[in-house]
Protein backbone atom coordinates (compact mmCIF):
# COMPACT_ATOMS: atom_id res chain seq x y z
CA UNK A 1 0.00 0.00 0.00
CA UNK A 2 1.33 3.55 -0.70
CA UNK A 3 1.68 6.08 2.31
CA UNK A 4 -0.88 8.69 2.36
CA UNK A 5 -0.10 11.38 -0.09
CA UNK A 6 0.39 14.85 2.12
CA UNK A 7 1.52 18.45 1.56
CA UNK A 8 5.20 19.06 2.41
CA UNK A 9 3.91 21.79 4.84
CA UNK A 10 0.66 22.70 6.33
CA UNK A 11 -1.16 25.99 5.64
CA UNK A 12 -0.81 29.14 8.15
CA UNK A 13 -3.92 30.48 8.96
CA UNK A 14 -4.51 32.72 5.65
CA UNK A 15 -6.79 35.01 7.36
CA UNK A 16 -3.98 36.17 10.05
CA UNK A 17 -1.53 36.42 7.62
CA UNK A 18 -3.58 38.63 5.42
CA UNK A 19 -4.66 41.02 8.61
CA UNK A 20 -0.73 40.81 9.67
CA UNK A 21 0.45 42.12 6.32
CA UNK A 22 -2.09 44.58 6.38
CA UNK A 23 -1.46 46.05 9.75
CA UNK A 24 2.44 45.78 8.68
CA UNK A 25 2.18 47.90 5.32
CA UNK A 26 -0.07 50.50 7.65
CA UNK A 27 2.72 50.93 9.82
CA UNK A 28 5.19 51.08 7.25
CA UNK A 29 2.83 53.87 5.65
CA UNK A 30 3.21 55.55 8.96
CA UNK A 31 7.43 55.67 9.07
CA UNK A 32 7.70 57.76 5.99
CA UNK A 33 7.46 60.88 7.78
CA UNK A 34 9.77 63.83 7.77
CA UNK A 35 9.97 64.41 11.76
CA UNK A 36 10.86 60.70 11.95
CA UNK A 37 13.40 60.61 9.83
CA UNK A 38 14.80 63.71 11.39
CA UNK A 39 14.59 62.05 15.19
CA UNK A 40 16.26 58.67 13.83
CA UNK A 41 18.85 60.84 12.55
CA UNK A 42 19.67 62.99 15.80
CA UNK A 43 19.30 59.45 17.78
CA UNK A 44 21.91 57.87 15.75
CA UNK A 45 24.20 61.19 15.97
CA UNK A 46 23.58 60.88 19.49
CA UNK A 47 25.27 57.30 20.27
CA UNK A 48 27.51 57.70 16.89
CA UNK A 49 28.70 61.25 17.11
CA UNK A 50 30.20 62.30 13.38
CA UNK A 51 28.93 64.69 10.29
CA UNK A 52 26.11 63.00 8.69
CA UNK A 53 25.84 63.75 5.03
CA UNK A 54 22.79 61.31 4.17
CA UNK A 55 20.15 59.47 5.69
CA UNK A 56 19.18 56.54 3.45
CA UNK A 57 16.19 54.82 2.38
CA UNK A 58 15.06 52.36 5.38
CA UNK A 59 15.38 48.40 4.58
CA UNK A 60 13.34 46.08 5.12
CA UNK A 61 13.94 42.36 6.27
CA UNK A 62 11.90 39.25 7.68
CA UNK A 63 11.91 40.64 11.30
CA UNK A 64 13.45 44.23 10.72
CA UNK A 65 13.43 47.27 9.37
CA UNK A 66 17.13 48.92 8.97
CA UNK A 67 17.90 53.05 8.77
CA UNK A 68 21.14 53.56 7.74
CA UNK A 69 22.85 56.76 8.39
CA UNK A 70 26.13 57.91 6.21
CA UNK A 71 28.95 60.28 7.71
CA UNK A 72 31.03 62.32 5.88
CA UNK A 73 34.02 60.26 6.75
CA UNK A 74 32.92 57.24 4.29
CA UNK A 75 31.74 55.20 7.79
CA UNK A 76 27.76 54.49 8.18
CA UNK A 77 25.70 53.73 11.32
CA UNK A 78 22.01 51.66 11.41
CA UNK A 79 19.44 51.93 13.71
CA UNK A 80 17.51 48.94 13.22
CA UNK A 81 14.23 48.30 14.83
CA UNK A 82 11.70 45.14 15.24
CA UNK A 83 8.91 45.21 12.76
CA UNK A 84 5.96 45.68 14.35
CA UNK A 85 2.92 43.68 14.16
CA UNK A 86 5.71 40.79 12.67
CA UNK A 87 7.38 40.53 15.28
CA UNK A 88 5.37 39.27 19.09
CA UNK A 89 8.08 39.44 21.48
CA UNK A 90 10.47 42.69 20.70
CA UNK A 91 11.59 44.19 23.94
CA UNK A 92 13.09 40.12 24.29
CA UNK A 93 14.46 39.72 20.89
CA UNK A 94 16.55 43.03 21.14
CA UNK A 95 17.88 42.39 24.65
CA UNK A 96 18.55 38.95 23.66
CA UNK A 97 20.53 39.96 20.37
CA UNK A 98 22.48 42.50 21.77
CA UNK A 99 23.34 39.98 24.20
CA UNK A 100 24.30 37.30 21.86
CA UNK A 101 26.13 39.74 19.21
CA UNK A 102 28.72 40.70 21.77
CA UNK A 103 29.10 37.67 23.52
CA UNK A 104 30.06 36.49 19.86
CA UNK A 105 32.27 39.65 19.31
CA UNK A 106 34.06 38.79 22.80
CA UNK A 107 34.58 35.18 22.13
CA UNK A 108 35.15 34.15 18.71
CA UNK A 109 36.73 35.73 15.18
CA UNK A 110 33.37 36.08 13.82
CA UNK A 111 32.84 39.33 12.11
CA UNK A 112 29.44 40.77 13.80
CA UNK A 113 28.19 44.43 13.68
CA UNK A 114 29.61 46.69 17.13
CA UNK A 115 27.01 47.55 18.96
CA UNK A 116 26.82 51.54 20.10
CA UNK A 117 23.75 51.43 22.00
CA UNK A 118 20.53 49.73 22.59
CA UNK A 119 17.53 50.72 24.42
CA UNK A 120 13.77 49.51 25.34
CA UNK A 121 10.82 51.45 23.29
CA UNK A 122 10.17 53.19 26.43
CA UNK A 123 13.94 54.56 25.74
CA UNK A 124 13.37 54.94 22.18
CA UNK A 125 12.31 58.99 21.68
CA UNK A 126 11.33 58.15 18.40
CA UNK A 127 8.33 56.13 19.42
CA UNK A 128 9.27 53.49 17.50
CA UNK A 129 10.03 50.61 19.59
CA UNK A 130 12.65 48.94 21.16
CA UNK A 131 16.19 49.41 18.97
CA UNK A 132 19.57 48.72 17.96
CA UNK A 133 22.40 51.55 17.31
CA UNK A 134 25.17 49.72 15.54
CA UNK A 135 27.39 49.89 13.12
CA UNK A 136 26.40 49.37 9.13
CA UNK A 137 28.87 46.70 7.74
CA UNK A 138 30.12 47.89 3.71
CA UNK A 139 29.50 44.87 1.45
CA UNK A 140 29.32 44.16 -2.13
CA UNK A 141 26.11 41.51 -1.55
CA UNK A 142 25.19 38.86 0.60
CA UNK A 143 26.74 35.14 0.33
CA UNK A 144 23.04 33.82 -0.88
CA UNK A 145 23.52 36.04 -4.11
CA UNK A 146 26.71 34.67 -4.71
CA UNK A 147 25.57 31.44 -4.21
CA UNK A 148 22.32 31.90 -5.92
CA UNK A 149 21.40 30.72 -9.47
CA UNK A 150 21.91 33.23 -11.84
CA UNK A 151 18.86 32.39 -14.20
CA UNK A 152 16.24 33.15 -11.47
CA UNK A 153 14.27 36.03 -11.69
CA UNK A 154 14.77 38.59 -8.36
CA UNK A 155 11.51 37.87 -7.04
CA UNK A 156 11.98 34.13 -7.07
CA UNK A 157 13.93 32.94 -3.61
CA UNK A 158 17.22 31.93 -4.27
CA UNK A 159 18.62 28.28 -5.00
CA UNK A 160 21.76 26.93 -5.19
CA UNK A 161 23.56 27.32 -8.55
CA UNK A 162 23.60 23.97 -9.78
CA UNK A 163 26.60 24.93 -12.29
CA UNK A 164 28.33 26.71 -9.17
CA UNK A 165 32.67 26.00 -10.06
CA UNK A 166 33.53 23.68 -7.43
CA UNK A 167 36.40 26.11 -6.49
CA UNK A 168 33.92 28.96 -5.77
CA UNK A 169 31.86 26.82 -3.70
CA UNK A 170 34.67 25.11 -1.87
CA UNK A 171 35.81 28.97 -1.01
CA UNK A 172 32.09 30.01 0.60
CA UNK A 173 31.38 26.87 2.11
CA UNK A 174 34.89 26.77 4.06
CA UNK A 175 34.00 30.20 5.52
CA UNK A 176 30.43 29.27 6.93
CA UNK A 177 32.33 26.23 8.18
CA UNK A 178 34.68 28.08 9.86
CA UNK A 179 31.64 30.19 11.55
CA UNK A 180 29.76 26.78 12.49
CA UNK A 181 33.25 25.83 13.94
CA UNK A 182 33.26 28.94 16.15
CA UNK A 183 29.80 28.73 17.66
CA UNK A 184 30.36 24.55 18.47
CA UNK A 185 32.74 25.89 21.14
CA UNK A 186 30.68 27.85 22.93
CA UNK A 187 28.71 25.84 25.47
CA UNK A 188 26.60 26.82 28.63
CA UNK A 189 24.98 24.74 31.63
CA UNK A 190 21.33 25.21 30.42
CA UNK A 191 18.92 26.00 27.47
CA UNK A 192 17.54 29.50 27.29
CA UNK A 193 18.77 33.08 25.89
CA UNK A 194 21.97 34.94 26.40
CA UNK A 195 21.53 38.48 28.75
CA UNK A 196 24.46 40.70 29.03
CA UNK A 197 23.89 41.49 33.10
CA UNK A 198 24.87 45.12 34.78
CA UNK A 199 28.55 43.46 35.39
CA UNK A 200 28.99 43.22 31.67
CA UNK A 201 29.20 39.28 32.26
CA UNK A 202 27.28 37.12 30.17
CA UNK A 203 24.33 34.17 31.41
CA UNK A 204 21.83 32.14 29.90
CA UNK A 205 19.23 34.02 32.08
CA UNK A 206 16.26 34.41 29.15
CA UNK A 207 13.67 31.92 28.14
CA UNK A 208 14.74 30.25 24.75
CA UNK A 209 13.05 32.24 22.14
CA UNK A 210 12.45 30.56 18.75
CA UNK A 211 11.03 31.82 15.26
CA UNK A 212 8.46 28.72 15.75
CA UNK A 213 7.02 30.78 19.16
CA UNK A 214 6.39 34.37 17.36
CA UNK A 215 4.95 32.48 14.34
CA UNK A 216 2.16 30.57 16.53
CA UNK A 217 1.68 33.99 17.92
CA UNK A 218 1.81 35.46 14.77
CA UNK A 219 -0.39 32.84 12.24
CA UNK A 220 -1.93 30.55 14.50
CA UNK A 221 -3.77 32.65 17.46
CA UNK A 222 -1.89 30.96 20.10
CA UNK A 223 -1.91 33.18 23.62
CA UNK A 224 1.66 34.10 24.43
CA UNK A 225 1.26 33.09 28.28
CA UNK A 226 1.45 29.52 27.14
CA UNK A 227 4.36 29.40 25.52
CA UNK A 228 7.56 28.48 27.24
CA UNK A 229 8.66 31.27 29.86
CA UNK A 230 11.98 29.67 31.34
CA UNK A 231 15.09 27.96 30.38
CA UNK A 232 15.48 24.60 30.62
CA UNK A 233 17.61 22.16 32.67
CA UNK A 234 17.79 18.93 30.06
CA UNK A 235 17.08 18.59 25.81
CA UNK A 236 14.43 16.19 27.20
CA UNK A 237 12.45 19.29 28.74
CA UNK A 238 13.00 21.56 26.23
CA UNK A 239 11.81 18.90 23.25
CA UNK A 240 8.83 18.59 25.15
CA UNK A 241 8.13 22.10 25.67
CA UNK A 242 8.55 22.53 21.60
CA UNK A 243 6.27 18.86 21.39
CA UNK A 244 3.98 21.18 23.23
CA UNK A 245 3.53 24.06 20.97
CA UNK A 246 2.84 21.69 18.26
CA UNK A 247 -0.02 19.98 19.53
CA UNK A 248 -1.26 24.18 20.81
CA UNK A 249 -0.83 24.80 17.04
CA UNK A 250 -3.68 22.51 16.26
CA UNK A 251 -5.22 23.75 18.84
CA UNK A 252 -6.00 27.31 17.93
CA UNK A 253 -5.00 27.78 14.55
CA UNK A 254 -9.03 28.45 13.69
CA UNK A 255 -8.50 28.56 9.52
CA UNK A 256 -6.36 26.82 6.99
CA UNK A 257 -5.46 24.03 9.77
CA UNK A 258 -7.04 20.81 8.49
CA UNK A 259 -8.75 19.27 5.31
CA UNK A 260 -10.90 16.93 6.59
CA UNK A 261 -12.18 15.06 9.67
CA UNK A 262 -9.42 11.64 8.96
CA UNK A 263 -6.52 15.15 9.16
CA UNK A 264 -7.50 16.21 12.33
CA UNK A 265 -7.05 12.87 13.47
CA UNK A 266 -4.00 12.67 11.48
CA UNK A 267 -2.21 15.91 13.17
CA UNK A 268 -3.69 15.03 16.56
CA UNK A 269 -2.21 11.32 16.85
CA UNK A 270 1.59 12.53 15.17
CA UNK A 271 0.85 15.17 18.08
CA UNK A 272 0.60 13.40 20.64
CA UNK A 273 3.06 10.55 19.72
CA UNK A 274 5.74 13.32 19.44
CA UNK A 275 5.21 14.52 23.33
CA UNK A 276 5.90 11.16 24.06
CA UNK A 277 8.67 10.27 22.70
CA UNK A 278 9.87 13.93 24.03
CA UNK A 279 8.51 13.23 27.56
CA UNK A 280 10.40 9.82 27.51
CA UNK A 281 13.83 11.32 26.44
CA UNK A 282 13.65 9.06 22.84
CA UNK A 283 14.43 12.83 21.19
CA UNK A 284 16.68 13.81 23.02
CA UNK A 285 19.13 10.51 21.66
CA UNK A 286 18.35 10.86 18.03
CA UNK A 287 17.97 7.25 16.85
CA UNK A 288 20.46 5.94 18.45
CA UNK A 289 20.73 5.33 22.14
CA UNK A 290 24.36 4.69 22.23
CA UNK A 291 25.03 8.25 20.87
CA UNK A 292 25.29 9.73 23.96
CA UNK A 293 26.75 12.74 22.34
CA UNK A 294 23.42 13.96 21.26
CA UNK A 295 22.41 13.93 25.19
CA UNK A 296 25.37 15.68 26.36
CA UNK A 297 25.28 17.98 29.61
CA UNK A 298 26.62 21.38 27.87
CA UNK A 299 24.31 23.04 25.41
CA UNK A 300 25.69 24.90 22.51
CA UNK A 301 24.78 28.70 20.88
CA UNK A 302 22.51 27.97 17.98
CA UNK A 303 21.48 30.15 15.34
CA UNK A 304 18.17 29.52 13.77
CA UNK A 305 18.59 32.25 11.42
CA UNK A 306 21.93 31.39 10.08
CA UNK A 307 22.47 31.30 6.94
CA UNK A 308 24.00 32.52 3.53
CA UNK A 309 21.81 35.40 3.17
CA UNK A 310 22.55 37.40 6.56
CA UNK A 311 26.07 36.82 5.86
CA UNK A 312 27.86 39.73 4.25
CA UNK A 313 30.75 39.46 1.70
CA UNK A 314 33.03 41.64 -0.39
CA UNK A 315 33.69 41.64 -4.31
CA UNK A 316 36.16 38.97 -3.27
CA UNK A 317 33.31 36.98 -1.73
CA UNK A 318 35.11 37.15 1.55
CA UNK A 319 32.78 37.34 4.73
CA UNK A 320 32.55 40.89 6.25
CA UNK A 321 30.05 40.75 8.57
CA UNK A 322 27.40 38.19 9.82
CA UNK A 323 24.21 39.76 10.59
CA UNK A 324 20.30 38.81 12.34
CA UNK A 325 21.13 37.00 15.16
CA UNK A 326 17.52 37.16 16.50
CA UNK A 327 16.19 33.42 17.58
CA UNK A 328 19.92 32.38 18.64
CA UNK A 329 20.40 30.70 22.28
CA UNK A 330 21.96 28.00 23.70
CA UNK A 331 19.96 24.84 22.30
CA UNK A 332 20.34 21.15 22.57
CA UNK A 333 23.81 19.76 21.71
CA UNK A 334 22.10 18.08 18.71
CA UNK A 335 21.26 21.54 17.15
CA UNK A 336 24.54 22.59 16.57
CA UNK A 337 25.84 19.14 15.00
CA UNK A 338 22.90 18.09 12.56
CA UNK A 339 23.92 19.40 9.23
CA UNK A 340 23.04 22.95 8.02
CA UNK A 341 20.21 22.76 6.06
CA UNK A 342 20.70 25.99 3.70
CA UNK A 343 23.63 24.36 1.78
CA UNK A 344 20.66 24.73 -1.16
CA UNK A 345 19.62 28.09 -0.06
CA UNK A 346 15.92 26.38 -0.08
CA UNK A 347 14.65 24.19 3.19
CA UNK A 348 13.53 20.60 2.16
CA UNK A 349 10.24 21.67 3.02
CA UNK A 350 10.26 24.15 0.27
CA UNK A 351 11.69 22.27 -2.63
CA UNK A 352 9.30 21.80 -5.01
CA UNK A 353 9.91 18.11 -5.77
CA UNK A 354 9.83 16.90 -1.76
CA UNK A 355 12.37 15.77 0.50
CA UNK A 356 13.80 12.68 -1.12
CA UNK A 357 14.99 14.64 -4.41
CA UNK A 358 16.11 17.51 -1.87
CA UNK A 359 17.95 14.66 -0.44
CA UNK A 360 19.26 13.41 -3.53
CA UNK A 361 20.25 17.23 -4.32
CA UNK A 362 21.57 18.10 -1.16
CA UNK A 363 23.83 14.83 -0.35
CA UNK A 364 26.62 15.75 -2.82
CA UNK A 365 27.29 19.53 -1.54
CA UNK A 366 26.76 18.37 1.80
CA UNK A 367 30.12 15.98 1.29
CA UNK A 368 32.00 19.33 0.10
CA UNK A 369 30.85 21.34 2.85
CA UNK A 370 32.34 18.31 5.14
CA UNK A 371 35.46 18.17 3.34
CA UNK A 372 36.07 21.58 3.97
CA UNK A 373 35.03 21.31 7.42
CA UNK A 374 37.37 18.71 7.79
CA UNK A 375 40.03 21.08 6.61
CA UNK A 376 39.39 23.71 9.21
CA UNK A 377 39.07 20.82 11.92
CA UNK A 378 42.78 20.07 10.68
CA UNK A 379 44.09 23.61 10.48
CA UNK A 380 42.80 23.96 14.15
CA UNK A 381 44.86 20.60 15.35
CA UNK A 382 47.74 22.19 13.65
CA UNK A 383 47.35 25.50 15.87
CA UNK A 384 46.57 23.91 18.96
CA UNK A 385 43.67 25.10 19.64
CA UNK A 386 41.53 21.90 18.75
CA UNK A 387 38.04 23.41 17.90
CA UNK A 388 36.70 20.32 16.59
CA UNK A 389 36.84 17.98 19.85
CA UNK A 390 39.01 19.09 23.07
CA UNK A 391 37.60 22.88 23.31
CA UNK A 392 34.31 21.89 22.48
CA UNK A 393 33.71 19.14 24.43
CA UNK A 394 32.54 16.69 22.04
CA UNK A 395 33.48 12.98 21.79
CA UNK A 396 33.92 13.50 18.18
CA UNK A 397 34.93 16.05 15.52
CA UNK A 398 31.61 18.39 14.07
CA UNK A 399 32.57 16.52 10.51
CA UNK A 400 31.92 13.64 11.49
CA UNK A 401 29.13 14.15 13.87
CA UNK A 402 27.40 15.93 11.13
CA UNK A 403 28.03 13.10 8.73
CA UNK A 404 26.21 10.48 11.33
CA UNK A 405 23.39 12.74 11.83
CA UNK A 406 22.64 12.79 8.22
CA UNK A 407 23.23 9.25 7.30
CA UNK A 408 20.88 7.98 10.65
CA UNK A 409 18.20 11.19 9.69
CA UNK A 410 18.52 12.25 13.26
CA UNK A 411 18.39 16.06 11.90
CA UNK A 412 14.59 15.40 10.73
CA UNK A 413 14.00 15.31 14.53
CA UNK A 414 15.20 18.06 14.80
CA UNK A 415 13.83 19.50 11.70
CA UNK A 416 10.31 18.87 12.84
CA UNK A 417 10.66 19.74 16.41
CA UNK A 418 11.02 23.18 15.56
CA UNK A 419 8.65 23.93 12.77
CA UNK A 420 5.12 23.46 13.58
CA UNK A 421 3.86 23.44 9.58
CA UNK A 422 6.90 21.19 8.61
CA UNK A 423 6.09 18.81 11.45
CA UNK A 424 3.82 16.47 10.13
CA UNK A 425 4.98 15.60 6.77
CA UNK A 426 8.21 14.50 8.37
CA UNK A 427 7.04 12.84 11.02
CA UNK A 428 4.23 10.41 9.26
CA UNK A 429 7.00 9.98 6.40
CA UNK A 430 9.87 9.48 8.11
CA UNK A 431 9.70 9.69 12.02
CA UNK A 432 7.01 7.36 12.80
CA UNK A 433 8.20 3.75 11.26
CA UNK A 434 11.70 4.17 12.78
CA UNK A 435 10.01 4.85 16.21
CA UNK A 436 6.60 2.48 16.25
CA UNK A 437 7.27 0.33 13.77
CA UNK A 438 5.63 -0.38 9.71
CA UNK A 439 2.67 1.23 9.10
CA UNK A 440 2.06 1.02 4.96
CA UNK A 441 -0.56 3.64 4.82
CA UNK A 442 1.36 6.22 7.00
CA UNK A 443 -1.50 7.62 8.96
CA UNK A 444 -3.32 7.72 12.35
CA UNK A 445 -5.07 4.49 12.28
CA UNK A 446 -2.35 1.76 12.78
CA UNK A 447 -1.29 3.94 15.85
CA UNK A 448 -4.76 4.48 17.73
CA UNK A 449 -3.95 1.40 19.74
CA UNK A 450 -1.17 3.27 21.07
CA UNK A 451 -3.32 6.25 22.66
CA UNK A 452 -4.98 5.92 25.86
CA UNK A 453 -8.74 6.29 26.77
CA UNK A 454 -8.55 9.58 27.48
CA UNK A 455 -6.80 10.65 24.26
CA UNK A 456 -8.83 9.07 22.00
CA UNK A 457 -11.85 11.08 23.13
CA UNK A 458 -9.74 14.38 23.06
CA UNK A 459 -8.73 13.86 19.64
CA UNK A 460 -12.53 13.21 19.15
CA UNK A 461 -13.74 16.59 20.82
CA UNK A 462 -10.42 18.48 18.58
CA UNK A 463 -12.30 16.97 15.77
CA UNK A 464 -15.51 18.30 16.56
CA UNK A 465 -14.00 21.69 17.05
CA UNK A 466 -12.11 22.02 13.81
CA UNK A 467 -15.44 21.09 11.60
CA UNK A 468 -16.79 23.79 13.19
CA UNK A 469 -14.20 26.02 12.86
CA UNK A 470 -13.72 25.09 9.19
CA UNK A 471 -17.15 26.18 8.52
CA UNK A 472 -16.75 29.74 10.11
CA UNK A 473 -13.57 31.52 9.08
CA UNK A 474 -12.78 34.22 11.25
CA UNK A 475 -9.94 35.47 13.79
CA UNK A 476 -10.24 34.37 17.51
CA UNK A 477 -8.28 36.52 20.31
CA UNK A 478 -8.09 34.38 23.02
CA UNK A 479 -7.85 35.50 26.60
CA UNK A 480 -5.53 33.44 28.76
CA UNK A 481 -8.13 31.88 31.24
CA UNK A 482 -10.07 30.33 28.06
CA UNK A 483 -6.82 29.86 26.14
CA UNK A 484 -5.63 27.11 29.51
CA UNK A 485 -9.51 25.70 29.56
CA UNK A 486 -9.39 25.34 25.53
CA UNK A 487 -5.90 23.32 25.34
CA UNK A 488 -6.67 21.56 28.48
CA UNK A 489 -9.55 19.67 26.85
CA UNK A 490 -7.37 18.63 23.87
CA UNK A 491 -3.63 18.24 25.49
CA UNK A 492 -4.31 15.40 28.22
Amino acid sequence: MAPKLRYLHMDKDDLAWEKSDEEVESWERSLRNSGIHRSIGNLIIKYKPGEAVKLHSPIRGGYNVVYRLEYSDGTSAALRIPCKVSVKFPEEKVKYEVATMRYIAANTTIPVPKIYHYGTAAENPTGLGPFIIMDYIEHDRTMSEALNDPLLKAEESHVLDANISEQKLKFLYRQMANIILQLSTLSFSHIGSLVQNKDETFSVSGRPLIQNMNSLVEFASVTPSLLPSQQYCTSSEWYTAMADMHLAQIVFQHNDAVLDEEDVRDKYVARQLFRRLASSGKLAFGFNPEQQHYHEPMFRLYSEDLRPSNVLIDQDLRVVGVIDWEFAYAAPAQFSIDPPWWLLLKSPDYWPDGYDVWMEVYEPRLNTFLSVLEEQEEKERENKQDLSCAKNNMTLPLSQLMRKSWQSKTWMINYAARNSWAFDFIFWRYLDCVYFGQNESGDYQKRLGLLAKEEIEAMEALVKIKMEENANRTLIQWDHDSAVAQIAKIMV
